[in-house]
């Protein structure tokens, strides 16, 4: 890979466009840069982890009460680098990493465009309409109707886009495994090099503990695309080159060897709450049924379809030189995207959060289909002799400007639109430095992620509740803490039965979502218990839900009643009471109050209540 004139101008273009979202944040005066990082980046709840890893405790509590508990069983590979970051440069290494993951990607995906169409321009024109067509989806979504735009939008955000550490972290050993794969075939009809092996099995291994779905998919399209190459003669080139293939499986086992780990030492309640499920034979067969009728559903069948006649067509006509075969990767990678999940449905006898593999198919489906037609639309403009013109006006005035005319416009109304809650969290953040309380050992109670992140960053190192999947309790001391605190703010029976428990129509209830994750799902695969111990509503609701989706939270009623008898009998624990608690009323705790006159409201804003024990 090598930097030349088109890709330096896309990695320009794309630094300004990263620096845009924190030029229009900090030129707020009012904001802070720590709650300008927590606002302008995604999946903060893997913040607590970092901080953790850098300080190389991998069974976190943040309560100095708890110091017996197991590893947190994490895919690793995609939070170490931000851990090391963060113990060298603090909260500055937020920004330093998203410039640094997001341009190695943009390079990585410039390469391979480029590998395909032995075109620099080419490659660099594709990584400037991927652009746009985010943005592009982006606008459409906000002010059309049909979900297909925000879906659309989301897919591609989610595998382009700066969230840590998925797409940001993982989508650099994904996408580099794609571009090593290119050079597969040659390498294995000519020599397979021991040094070529060491490059895709790390890069396996990197996913496998990174994000365990992309190294299911990327590992069966392996299998499938060396099958396609040696064909029948596989066991004979096995025979003729078993010491590489040993080197791989080798490799193989040691790269795999941290997550055996994490599963014989990590906690059993931490991959509970990460929505892990053992399933038998029926389960088994029950799902696969399931996954096979839906792909039958008119969408796929027309996505399928497509995706079909453009590989004929590529296939038939002359594009662009298109390196056919090296096209047909991804047309191939489509294919394992399907085989992929009933396989793993069969061997596994776990499976945990099965809606990645959706995603991860329709995301193959929809890449290889926007590389087709980017092949034939690259075809026109070289028929119409437009070399010349594309690469000078339109490569490096028009379609900036079309950037610029989407994205800037954006950004401030982002920035507008949320304005008042940035406000919120800064002042918030403000209150925290005021009152000094920075580097303390003082406990904090919360229901709001970007307060239990503020309070950490901040140099904090203690809450009494905090997120389901950045702490090794184990689920009876979480219950414990949460219980504890409730009755020392003097909540009655009927307000917790009404905090644990789902509003109509609402399954996402924040506070099970937050404390326990996924260990309630319900669906038509599987229920935390018996069906009969949920109300008849719930019943009929279960039934009728995908078992794809893992996010529906349902307490069963007789959990409910063993927390409600917990309750009743749980005598407090002093050393387990907050020094300080942040309430975010907008949403479950609104009118909420705290009847216990040891707890001092200090201060107020619109969402956020804070108090002081006394």
């Amino acid at each position: 890979m090598q930097l030349n004139k088109p890709l330096t101008f896309v990695l320009l273009l794309n630094f300004f466009f990263l620096s845009l979202k924190w030029a229009i944040s900090l030129y707020e005066s009012e904001m802070t840069l720590l709650t300008s990082i927590l606002i302008n980046t995604k999946d903060i709840q893997y913040y607590p982890l970092i901080i953790s890893f850098s300080e190389l405790n991998f069974n976190p509590t943040f309560l100095e009460y708890y110091n017996d508990t197991k590893i947190i069983p994490v895919p690793l590979a995609s939070l170490v680098t931000h851990s090391i970051f963060y113990k060298l440069f603090d909260i500055y290494s937020f920004i330093i990493l998203e410039y640094i993951f997001h341009l190695l990607l943009i390079i990585i995906l410039f390469n391979i465009i480029k590998k395909l169409f032995n075109s620099a321009n080419a490659a660099a024109l594709f990584c400037i309409l991927i652009y746009i067509l985010i943005l592009s989806l982006k606008v459409i979504s906000t002010f059309v109707e049909p979900q297909i735009f925000y879906k659309l939008y989301d897919l591609l955000s989610e595998n382009f886009g700066t969230r840590t550490p998925r797409p940001l972290v993982t989508g650099i050993f994904y996408f580099s495994f794609l571009y090593y794969i290119m050079f597969f075939e040659e390498k294995i009809k000519n020599e397979l090099n021991y040094n070529y092996i060491l490059k895709i099995t790390l890069l396996l291994g990197l996913l496998a503990n990174s994000f365990i779905f992309l190294f299911i998919h990327s590992f069966i399209f392996l299998l499938i695309f060396s099958i396609k190459i040696i064909g029948t003669k596989l066991i004979e080139w096995i025979k003729f080159n078993y010491k590489k293939f040993f080197y791989f499986i080798l490799l193989l086992v040691f790269f795999l060897l941290p997550i055996l780990f994490q599963n014989l030492y990590g906690e059993n309640d931490f991959s509970t709450r990460a929505g892990l499920i053992s399933i038998g034979l029926e389960k088994k067969l029950f799902l696969i049924k399931y996954y096979l009728i839906n792909l039958l559903r008119f969408e796929f069948i027309i996505l399928f379809l497509l995706t079909l006649v453009l590989n004929w067509y590529l296939n038939k006509k002359d594009i662009a030189n298109i390196n056919t075969n090296k096209i047909n990767i991804f047309f191939l990678l489509t294919l394992s995207s399907i085989i992929s999940p009933p396989i793993f449905f069969i061997l596994s006898p776990q499976i945990i959060s099965i809606f990645h593999f959706l995603n991860i198919m329709l995301f193959s489906f929809i890449f290889y289909i926007i590389l087709s037609l980017f092949s034939i639309l690259y075809t026109l403009l070289k028929n119409f002799n437009f070399k010349n013109y594309y690469s000078k006006k339109i490569f490096y005035i028009i379609l900036p400007i079309m950037c610029l005319s989407f994205f800037v416009p954006l950004e401030l109304n982002y920035y507008l639109k949320g304005k008042e809650h940035r406000i919120e969290i800064t002042e918030l953040h403000k209150f925290f430095n005021k009152n000094n309380l920075k580097d303390t050992n003082l406990k904090l109670f919360t229901n709001d992620l970007l307060a239990m992140n503020l309070w950490l960053l901040n140099g904090n190192t203690q809450l009494v509740i905090s997120d389901a999947l950045s702490n090794s309790l184990t689920d009876d001391k979480i219950e414990f803490n949460l219980l504890n605190t409730f009755k020392d703010f003097y909540i009655d029976e009927k307000q917790l039965r009404k905090l644990i428990s789902s509003k109509e129509s609402q399954y996402r209830n924040n506070l099970l979502i937050g404390l326990f994750s996924y260990k309630y799902q319900a669906n038509s695969l599987y229920t935390y218990s018996s069906l009969e111990n949920y109300n008849k509503k719930d019943q009929d609701l279960i039934i009728k839900t995908s078992p794809f989706r893992v996010q529906m939270q349902i307490m069963p009623e007789t959990e409910k009643e063993r927390i409600i008898n917990l309750y009743k009998k749980l005598k407090i624990n002093k050393d387990l009471l907050p020094n300080y608690v942040v309430l975010n009323t907008s949403k479950l705790f609104k009118n909420f109050t705290i009847k216990n006159n040891k707890y001092r409201e200090i201060f107020k804003t619109k969402n956020f209540l804070i108090y002081k024990r006394l």
